[in-house]
């Protein structure tokens, strides 16, 4: 074995100390402090590292002679260190650590109309990077004014566009895709309106993208799955208030069903870059074929999640164009129907699988987990299959998840059993990498939906989230 470095060494030794001592070791000594970040916070902030990962090349080109940015790191590798050791009562290390962000942003702030583009673009870095974190510090905290100011930044610096390089704008409009969409999840419209992200520019499909540390691939994944979701919750918002048992009873009443319709069609056309125009971000851990395999998870848990809600979409209409459609044959049974969300929430967990266990892309699945464990009730499954089996054989009939080649050798038979623990085992792996409480209470929810679903409860776990007033960002 290697000598280790003095980094390392010293890294090590850290761990033998007091938690209090280890920590305000760590946030004093800036080696130790670029060393945790670059290690480790660079990954938690993104699906893949390396050098072409921006979260690294801020800490690589800036820290030292940003104060703001230094404070950033500070925070962030405080409230992470808080997070992984059970031992740790760093409050006052993480206050003291938080409220250096907030008194350098405060000071940036004031004087960003007058600052230089490349210093707004570092305020808007880290008012992304704080805000979106904002539920690690405080489970009810989601970041809304960070999200706002982000977006009036940004809106800035485009109007600047001669001044900013197009890459850099467009990287932070991805950014706030990813925020706007876990926000969707977690801020109902009695709260607060959210204000809805930027416009995705389409990408050349002559020129090879680099994939983004966050919406990978696909923006245009994510931005459906968050139209889904505040739909949903929504919906579900009026069913619970006016007690409404069934969300198809509710459904009838609306006056828009054509936009659902609308969403479902986006959702099943949906196309991915080709895979030899995506460039390789070099991370050991995480693969092109890891970033294909998250954009379809998020594909299909959309429409998951919306065939759960709006099951009347399932119906088969032949007066309407069928062409974006699923074809079911007729006549169609309610259990026939039920199937169809457990059996892609069997076929996204299966795609899931097929990322390596260290794969960055981890640290943006908890959503799709928490969808997917939505569908695996053992009362789902219809008499002529096997005691708590599922097929996945009904997303043959999906045109958009044929065009995947793999597709064949993901086809297998899953019991429910089976895909829980597959869940839990993800979720395991998220909180490796993400020890925060926004995770732990996600899990919890997954618990008590299984728990009410076993005793024979049709419960659905966005209800469980409205009824208990959950407001967390689910990263």
């Amino acid at each position: 074995m290697g000598k280790l470095s003095s980094e390392a060494f010293s890294l090590y030794n850290l761990g033998r100390t007091p938690a209090y001592q280890r920590m305000s070791s760590i946030l004093q000594d800036s080696v130790l402090l670029f060393s945790c970040y670059s290690g480790i916070l660079s990954r938690v902030l993104s699906i893949y590292d390396g050098r072409f990962s921006p979260f690294r090349a801020a800490a690589l080109s800036q820290w030292r002679r940003s104060p703001l940015l230094f404070s950033a790191f500070k925070y962030f590798a405080s409230i992470y260190r808080s997070g992984l050791d059970a031992n740790c009562h760093p409050s006052v290390v993480v206050n003291e650590a938080r409220l250096g962000v907030l008194g350098e942003l405060s000071s940036s702030l004031v004087a960003i109309s007058r600052s230089i583009p490349a210093r707004k673009t570092e305020v808007l870095f880290v008012v992304c990077m704080f805000g979106l974190s904002s539920s690690w510090y405080d489970l009810k905290d989601l970041g809304l004014e960070h999200y706002d100011a982000a977006s009036a930044l940004l809106s800035e610096l485009q109007q600047e566009n001669s001044r900013v390089a197009p890459r850099a704008t467009q990287f932070f409009a991805e950014f706030l895709v990813y925020w706007w969409m876990m926000l969707s999840f977690a801020c109902g419209p009695e709260t607060r309106e959210i204000q809805n992200p930027p416009a995705i520019c389409p990408h050349n499909s002559r020129e090879p993208r680099m994939p983004h540390p966050l919406t990978g691939i696909s923006p245009e994944s994510q931005v459906l799955l968050g139209k889904v979701g505040r739909l949903v919750l929504l919906q579900r918002r009026k069913v619970l208030h006016l007690q409404v048992t069934a969300a198809g009873a509710l459904l009838s009443t609306l006056p828009d069903v054509e936009k659902l319709r609308e969403l479902e069609h986006q959702l099943m056309s949906l196309e991915f870059p080709k895979p030899n125009m995506v460039l390789d971000p070099q991370d050991p851990y995480t693969s092109v074929r890891d970033l294909f395999n998250i954009a379809q998870a998020y594909q299909l848990c959309g429409l998951v999640l919306l065939y759960r809600t709006y099951p009347n979409l399932l119906d088969f209409n032949p007066a309407r164009d069928t062409s974006h459609a699923i074809k079911m044959r007729t006549p169609r049974s309610p259990g026939t129907i039920s199937e169809y969300p457990i059996s892609l929430a069997i076929h996204a967990l299966q795609v899931l699988e097929q990322n390596s266990r260290s794969s960055g892309t981890r640290t943006i699945e908890a959503i799709l987990l928490m969808i997917i464990s939505g569908e695996l009730s053992q009362s789902t499954v219809t008499p002529s299959k096997r005691e708590g089996e599922a097929r996945c054989d009904i997303c043959f009939q999906l045109p958009a998840i044929m065009q995947s080649h793999e597709f064949s050798s993901l086809h297998r038979q899953m019991t429910i059993v089976e895909a829980r623990a597959l869940v839990i085992a993800r979720f395991e792996r998220i909180q490796h990498i993400l020890p925060f409480d926004t995770i732990r209470h996600m899990k919890l929810l997954v618990f008590e939906t299984w728990r009410l679903m076993d005793q024979g409860s049709g419960v659905f776990w966005v209800d469980l989230l409205i009824r208990n007033n959950w407001q967390f960002v689910m990263i």
